[in-house]
């Protein structure tokens, strides 16, 4: 397990909040150079504020031309070592067909989640793979989540789809980088309290919200995965959620609130 990140460069995307802000923060404690890519420059810059080894780079991971200027600037000081993939989005629009037509995927919400949460995986490997083998290798940890595995009802058809295409991007890429002796992993969590919980048709509960997994948790996992020599595929899931997804039923009061699943 590599203990010492002196010296070593990671990005990071979605680092302006949530679990990329909390797994830049850990890195940088490490002692990594730490580049945290997102779209707004504030909260980069929030997160830049925790560290002098945090480094903000403002970058849409959805246009490839966006993501070259910011490779640039990371390159600036060097190859990255490490690209940990925390960049991800949902709509409150997330069915096929319900009887509030609101609630119906629209096909601007369809484009932004699949230019997002799968294109954005595409670019942001292609733009760090060349550089890490140059260097003798390196370290991509991309999350993607339960939904990707099973089904999570309340995650919705576009989120759903989209974590498939990036489970099945990681597993057949994993071989191909491992040539080049680049490592990558993937770390899908289950339940997490970060800003995608505000955009959910209704909102969980305080209660429902402590008890998911929070984003310092996450952050943790990430470096654990980014420190293995070895290629992983971890799942974590909160206490309450069996792996696959949310059942019919759940005994967890404070689930109550999830008639969403009705598809109307």
């Amino acid at each position: 397990m590599e203990q010492n990140w002196s010296e070593k460069i990671v990005i990071v995307t979605g680092g302006g909040g949530g679990m990329g802000k909390a797994a830049a923060e850990r890195f940088a404690a490490a002692g990594a150079r730490t580049f945290v890519f997102g779209r707004t420059l504030a909260s980069l810059e929030q997160c830049a504020a925790f560290s002098p080894q945090i480094v903000p780079v403002v970058c849409d991971v959805a246009d490839p031309a966006s993501v070259a200027a910011a490779m640039e600037v990371v390159r600036r000081e060097g190859a990255p070592h490490a690209l940990i993939h925390t960049a991800g989005i949902n709509t409150p629009d997330r069915f096929m067909h319900h009887a509030e037509p609101a609630r119906v995927a629209s096909s601007e919400s369809w484009r932004k989640v699949l230019d997002i949460n799968v294109l954005g995986v595409v670019h942001m490997m292609e733009a760090v793979a060349p550089p890490m083998a140059e260097n003798g290798g390196g370290r991509i940890v991309v999350v993607t989540s339960t939904a990707g595995h099973g089904f999570d009802s309340f995650a919705g058809v576009p989120y759903t789809a989209s974590k498939w295409a990036v489970h099945g991007l990681l597993f057949t890429a994993r071989p191909q980088l491992a040539a080049r002796n680049i490592v990558v992993s993937e770390y899908a969590p289950g339940e997490a309290f970060t800003p995608l919980v505000e955009n959910r048709p209704v909102r969980p509960s305080d209660e429902h919200c402590e008890a998911m997994i929070q984003t310092e948790d996450c952050a943790e996992s990430l470096f654990f995965i980014a420190s293995q020599p070895h290629s992983m595929s971890v799942v974590q899931l909160p206490v309450y959620q069996p792996f696959g997804g949310m059942p019919p039923e759940i005994t967890a009061p404070w689930l109550e609130g999830l008639e969403i699943r009705s598809a109307g």
